[in-house]
């Protein structure tokens, strides 16, 4: 049996102020077409399908139409919630979904869902684990909730309840932080490492689709995978090479992984240098971090930038007068900003990141008002 294996979508995503719901659907669209043209059997999506745990009516609609793009090329899909997710809202509806081949973990926390199939190669089990946290799992199982201290231990106490036979093969869809993962800048992980699993724990699983880190790897052993997002969700994303996963089990113990190339709408990139050199540059519209190394930055370098490259997200510069490198935004047009916040990003960029005390705002708003009246009475 031929699985897709993606996770992370995060639809719904902003990046510097810029909305990345186009390069999602674009994105989403490319992974309907591999799954077509590989012939998979079914998808495997290892949580955090939205941004926020409140998703916009329109993330929610990108979504819904991927699932049923999916339905419609008959393609049987297992579904869980991640941390940025909320279970209620990813498993609504979910037994209407059922009906499409649709499988969503339900939203009761802690607990495994079990969908058993069959191929030529006899049975195949397909376990749900949405992501769990150690409260979840004290109040599901009061009894043992004094041996559970961390994530790991949570993980081992649930999993306890629910063995894996030794017959047949068993895929797992999980969304945790397995110790020794690569993480990057866009994951929200605890202070610590209080949130790592270890994968030990999943060895009785044949393959795990796991979803949480946004660089594809595997962890420990090569059946133990991150299919990482489908998109670069930050700069230090920069020289991932975004993919998703096709995994095909045969027999037990057989089972062979291939990773396929996305390409984006738009990449990411970082550029350091001097502005003049920079503004040689070919012109590009793919997401750019400009690292400027001039001693003196005009105040339009901006403007200038955006001359070469339109989707110019932020803005950094880094020299003597620097001791640690300073950012402005570069996602907002200037006309949709108002003055003060103008002026205000003005002086921090001019005045090595300070900002307007409270008594300067004052002088500032009330010379504005006056302004204001003055031009209304003109």
């Amino acid at each position: 049996m031929r699985f897709l294996h993606l996770a992370d979508l995060h639809i719904g995503k902003i990046l510097h102020k810029q909305n990345l719901i186009e390069d999602q659907k674009y994105i989403l669209q490319q992974v309907l077409n591999i799954a077509k043209e590989q012939q998979v059997d079914a998808v495997l999506i290892a949580g955090d399908v939205y941004q926020r745990n409140a998703p916009s009516s329109e993330a929610m609609t990108v979504f819904s139409d991927f699932l049923s793009a999916l339905a419609a090329m008959k393609l049987p899909c297992f579904l869980i919630s991640g941390n940025h997710d909320s279970a209620e809202r990813v498993a609504y509806l979910s037994e209407l979904a059922a009906q499409s081949g649709i499988q969503i973990a339900p939203a009761d926390s802690a607990a495994v869902y079990s969908f058993p199939l069959t191929d030529d190669f006899g049975s195949l089990t397909v376990h749900l684990l949405p992501f769990t946290t150690p409260l979840q799992v004290r109040q599901r199982y009061p009894e043992e909730a004094a041996e559970i201290h961390s994530y790991d231990d949570a993980l081992r106490v649930l999993l306890s309840h629910y063995p894996v036979p030794a017959e047949g093969r068993h895929v797992l869809v999980a969304h945790q932080y397995l110790t020794g993962g690569a993480t990057c800048d866009s994951e929200e992980l605890a202070i610590g490492g209080l949130d790592n699993v270890s994968a030990s724990l999943f060895d009785s699983y044949d393959y795990v689709a796991l979803g949480h880190l946004h660089g594809p790897q595997f962890v420990s052993r090569e059946a133990v995978r991150y299919a990482g997002s489908p998109l670069k969700y930050s700069f230090s994303e920069c020289t991932q090479r975004k993919s998703v996963t096709v995994v095909e089990l045969r027999e037990k113990g057989n089972l062979s992984i291939e990773t396929l190339p996305l390409r984006p709408l738009r990449d990411m990139h970082e550029r350091t240098g001097k502005l003049s050199e920079i503004l040689a540059d070919a012109p590009s519209g793919d997401y750019m971090h400009v690292i400027l190394t001039d001693e003196t930055v005009p105040a339009d370098a901006v403007r200038q930038l955006r001359i070469i490259y339109p989707n110019l997200l932020r803005m950094s510069v880094r020299n003597s007068s620097f001791r640690e490198e300073y950012s402005v935004e570069a996602g907002s047009q200037p006309e949709q900003t108002d003055f003060l916040t103008l002026l205000q990003e003005f002086y921090a960029f001019q005045n090595q990141g300070a900002v307007l005390n409270e008594k300067q705002q004052q002088i500032v708003s009330e010379l504005l008002s006056r302004l204001d009246g003055e031009a209304g009475a003109s």
